[in-house]
């Protein structure tokens, strides 16, 4: 067969095997534009949870819209223009449905004065614990994840619509910003800083990050000259994991095969209450528990977030299904850490995982690639998903394996990808039609024989059973 009628089976196999599920979170996200950059600026007073901001939006509307409507929640709204022209605006649940004076098609902007509340919380299908992560000296960070970023901003706050982001920051002084991206300006007053970040790769709002805190920044350089910036309340203390920041960088560039995605990167350490998330890989600043950077045994969870900068960040998932494609190979590239670094082997941990993973979800049609609930995505896609990335690897070998995630890294990189994309990819590179067998793993309703491991067992399915109950997550 050649290779154009191969890539056609295989584009016509992948289109009969892939379902197409309702989404997980139909109420994130809004039809009939896309989001090209947003500027947002604030005026942050840590002593009130108030704070003043604006959004200027620049989107692309692919049809003609006499309404349309953003993400936002949980702050009050002043005032909204429509390229330049005050329009009419009001709240319904968690959109602010806007009524330009003339309707908007192809290039538009929008400008939104907000005052957002860091003591607001909104109930979530997922997490209701992101969202603001708030210390107890009045700083804070965002956990956007998967619904919570229109918390902190209005927005299109749809899991592909990635954007370019600019922040202008006004704090006491004494006070420190940290954000996305680089730091491009800091203008100083007798009473204030005004801190200012651009991202030089577009994301989607949920992997945004803004921090205020009496924060220390410590810079320094990375493989291939990267420049690194971490923003941490002890140096000190943050020491361990500071300075293993690099050698994390390079360990993952030989084990992924391609550079660091973006242009810069560091650590985030925040002091805030326990949340179900104690970490997120929100881009080029990863944000964690500020006391687990002092914990060298949470060495593997930082490289976990630092894996998402390629797998969730710079290559994104285009539907909240396809999280495993973020999930699934940060848990396999921590777990390969952990194995080279004194802990079980990459096999030890994989049979566990293989053969201790209840199977009442799978008989009920609840597998990776359609997690069905959002309450069940990420567990899904931490366990089984990170079972599809390892089962690809023994059935193909590591050299093609490589050339797999580089062909999918490369091609999709500062943009979205589904299962489906994936499986185009791999059949494409892998030389053979590896479309069934991730199928299989990711929709078939019992679990697949592991490649290469004949003698382990599965649980038997137990369709009927009563599913158990999500667990929290450690880390995202």
């Amino acid at each position: 067969m050649s290779l154009s009628s191969m890539a056609a089976a295989t584009a016509l196999a992948v289109s009969a095997v892939t379902p197409s599920p309702p989404s997980l979170l139909p109420d994130l996200g809004n039809d009939g534009y896309q989001v090209a950059a947003y500027d947002l600026t604030y005026d942050v007073n840590p002593s009130t949870t108030l704070s003043p901001g604006t959004a200027r939006i620049a989107a692309v509307a692919d049809r003609r819209l006499s309404e349309f409507r953003l993400d936002y929640a949980g702050g009050a709204v002043g005032k909204v223009r429509v390229d330049g022209r005050d329009a009419a605006f009001h709240l319904d649940k968690e959109k602010l449905v806007v009524d330009p004076v003339a309707a908007v098609r192809g290039a538009f902007s929008v400008t939104v004065d907000f005052t957002a509340d860091r003591a607001a919380k909104v109930p979530s299908q997922v997490d209701d614990t992101a969202g603001w992560a708030n210390g107890p000296d009045g700083g804070f960070a965002w956990f956007g994840q998967p619904d919570r970023a229109h918390l902190f901003f209005p927005c299109n706050d749809a899991v592909d619509d990635k954007a370019y982001f600019t922040y202008h920051v006004t704090v006491p002084k004494g006070w420190t910003v940290a954000a996305n991206g680089s730091l491009v300006a800091r203008n100083d007053t007798k009473s204030a800083s005004t801190f200012t970040y651009a991202s030089a790769h577009p994301f989607a709002p949920q992997l945004a990050q803004l921090a205020v805190g009496k924060f220390t920044m410590v810079t320094g350089t990375g493989p291939n000259g990267l420049p690194l910036r971490s923003a941490v309340p002890d140096p000190v203390a943050a020491k361990p994991m500071l300075d293993q920041l690099p050698s994390f960088l390079d360990w993952l560039q030989q084990r992924i095969g391609r550079r660091f995605p973006f242009e810069t990167v560091g650590l985030l350490g925040a002091d805030h209450a326990v949340q179900q998330t104690d970490a997120l890989e929100t881009q080029t600043l990863p944000v964690f528990r500020a006391g687990a950077l002092a914990e060298p045994q949470e060495a593997p969870v930082v490289v976990h977030e630092l894996t998402h900068q390629w797998f969730g960040d710079s290559v994104g998932v285009a539907d909240w299904h396809d999280i495993w494609l973020s999930e699934g190979f940060a848990i396999y590239f921590d777990s390969l850490y952990s194995a080279e670094h004194g802990g079980p082997s990459l096999a030890d941990e994989f049979r566990w995982s293989y053969e201790t993973l209840d199977p009442t979800a799978r008989a009920q049609g609840i597998t990776p690639g359609n997690p069905t609930r959002p309450d069940l995505m990420f567990p899904l896609g931490r366990g089984t998903g990170s079972l599809v990335v390892y089962a690809l690897r023994q059935k193909v070998g590591d050299q093609t394996f490589r050339r797999i995630i580089d062909a999918y890294l490369d091609r999709y990189r500062d943009g979205s990808a589904t299962s489906a994309d994936f499986i185009r990819v791999a059949t494409s590179v892998g030389g053979q039609d590896l479309g069934p067998f991730l199928h299989d793993w990711l929709y078939g309703v019992t679990t697949p024989p592991m490649p290469g491991h004949p003698d382990w067992t599965p649980k038997p399915s137990t369709p009927g059973g009563a599913l158990p109950a999500p667990a929290p997550r450690p880390g995202s």
